[in-house]
């Protein structure tokens, strides 16, 4: 999953020929995994939207001995590649708008298998490989997949190690048993290992007022993924920070996926190097990420089936990875360009844009006037332009782009969104006369329940989790969980992260 977000670094250096051609020779080698030829969505276009399968597998090889993500766990299956996905994404990517989405699947979601039957959808890959879970997501949701990705418990640690650290703010003091997490309370820089434990987490207790709190979920899948997806994105942020910074780097964040991943055949390294410089500049706030809508799933005796899909939560979330909701794109914005060189609509044409050329000389500042109705597809030529230019919504005009005399030519992809939507929205409110104001509202999956401990000092050894908390809330429980206020992940703005073991 990490290794993504260093090739997206990778763009912003392509300066260093010496590295790009290094960079190449090493994606080259990648250990490759084959499948059918009709399982891989191919075919399209070059910049066309993709999805690529990212899993992270269930297995502890090339971890230390002594690392407690081994514990109980059966090696010589692992070696022979038995293993299940422990974290199912899909990420959608379009090279054309910018845009990309995240979606987990829970690894309980029950399915249809290839076959017949039903199980759960993390042990298709056990049973079948990656042809069987590719399958499964394509006839169970509908959503084609370009190409996959598999790393492993060990690329992960190491990847965090080499952008030094991922920062958490804990409220509490924090520890998982069955991960190895344990932190005390504050806002902590963690490692590999301990990013992993945290990741991985399913038992998390807290240490409140004397006594280690369990924080229990409806669902503890559900919640892990929570965590996780809050987690990659500020891994995100953290590697393109560093990459940016430190050209080095970026020779050690794909070596270090060498050594962790597995890719499918059909992902060349041209591919992977045109993805990274389309979103070189990506903004992490503008990440869409969701968790497939599910419902826990009961015998009439009580007992947990898996998560069931939520058809009628999921249809919005679902056409965006079907390829139904991409938004504009190049190819559906008509627009007049004024200028006295035709290079200048030929630049948008190759980008994908549909011109109509007016030749006329302008001195003025680069504009473009659209009818608000139009902000979408104004919004999208002005993120291909080099530097910001005069927004001028007027209700009832055609789409224009007039070059000026500060013209710097169209980006071969375009920045982020938020370096134009705020001003192209202001002066679409006071074209209206008026303001909008955005409500945020956030939730957690996570609750607290009742205490499994009574230790004055938090010590990790003085109570044993039952195997039962694992297992999400059902129907027949009594005891219904309280909402939490805490905020756990993100540190806040003025917080100061150190490493553990400063």
């Amino acid at each position: 999953m990490l290794l993504l977000c260093g090739l997206l670094v990778a763009a912003g250096f392509f300066l260093a020929a010496q590295f790009f051609w290094e960079a190449r020779t090493i994606l080259a080698d990648l250990p490759r995994i084959r499948v059918g030829p009709e399982v891989l969505a191919t075919g399209g276009d070059p910049g066309d939207p993709v999805n690529v399968l990212l899993v992270g597998v269930d297995s502890s090889e090339g971890l230390d001995p002594d690392d407690p993500v081994r514990d109980g766990r059966n090696v010589e299956d692992e070696a022979r590649g038995v293993v299940r996905p422990d974290t199912i994404l899909i990420i959608r990517l379009d090279p054309a708008t910018g845009n990309a989405a995240v979606l987990s699947l829970p690894r309980d979601l029950i399915v249809e298998a290839p076959g017949g039957g039903t199980t759960k959808i993390n042990a298709t890959q056990a049973v079948g490989g990656m042809e069987a879970l590719i399958s499964t997501i394509d006839s169970n949701l509908d959503i084609p997949i370009n190409h996959f990705v598999i790393a492993d418990f060990a690329g992960f640690a190491e990847i965090v190690e080499i952008v030094g650290g991922v920062p958490i703010n804990f409220p509490y003091a924090t520890r998982d048993l069955g991960s190895g997490l344990r932190v005390d309370a504050g806002c902590w820089s963690l490692n590999g290992g301990e990013s992993l434990g945290y990741v991985r987490a399913r038992k998390i207790e807290e240490f409140i007022d004397g006594e280690w709190v369990r924080l229990r979920a409806v669902s503890p899948d559900l919640a892990r993924i929570e965590r996780q997806q809050e987690f990659l994105v500020l891994a995100l942020e953290q590697v393109l920070a560093v990459g940016r910074s430190d050209l080095s780097r970026i020779g050690d964040f794909i070596h270090a996926g060498t050594q962790a991943v597995q890719l499918d055949e059909e992902l060349t390294p041209g591919d992977m190097l045109d993805l990274a410089s389309a979103f070189a500049d990506y903004d992490t706030e503008a990440l869409a990420v969701s968790t497939l809508p599910v419902a826990a799933e009961f015998t009439e005796e009580g007992r947990y089936v898996g998560e069931a899909l939520v058809t009628e939560e999921a249809g919005d979330l679902l056409t965006i990875f079907q390829g139904n909701a991409d938004g504009v794109r190049p190819e559906q914005v008509s627009l007049e360009v004024v200028s006295a060189s035709d290079s200048h609509a030929e630049q948008l044409e190759e980008r994908g844009f549909v011109t109509i050329r007016s030749d006329e000389e302008a001195a003025g500042q680069t504009t473009i006037q659209f009818d608000p109705d139009s902000r979408n597809e104004a919004l999208l030529v002005a993120r291909y332009l080099e530097g910001v230019p005069k927004l001028a919504p007027a209700v009832g005009s055609e789409l224009r782009l007039t070059v000026g005399a500060d013209f710097a030519g169209v980006r071969q992809f375009p920045r982020p969104v938020g370096d134009i939507a705020p001003g192209l929205d202001q002066s679409i409110r006071l074209l209206a006369g008026g303001t909008t104001t955005t409500v945020v509202t956030s939730d957690t999956s996570e609750t607290f329940s009742t205490n499994v401990g009574n230790d004055d000092e938090p010590d990790l050894a003085s109570t044993s989790v039952p195997d039962s908390a694992d297992v999400p809330i059902g129907p027949a429980t009594s005891v219904e969980p309280s909402p939490t206020l805490v905020v756990r992940g993100r540190p806040p703005e003025d917080a100061s992260c150190t490493p553990t073991g400063s």
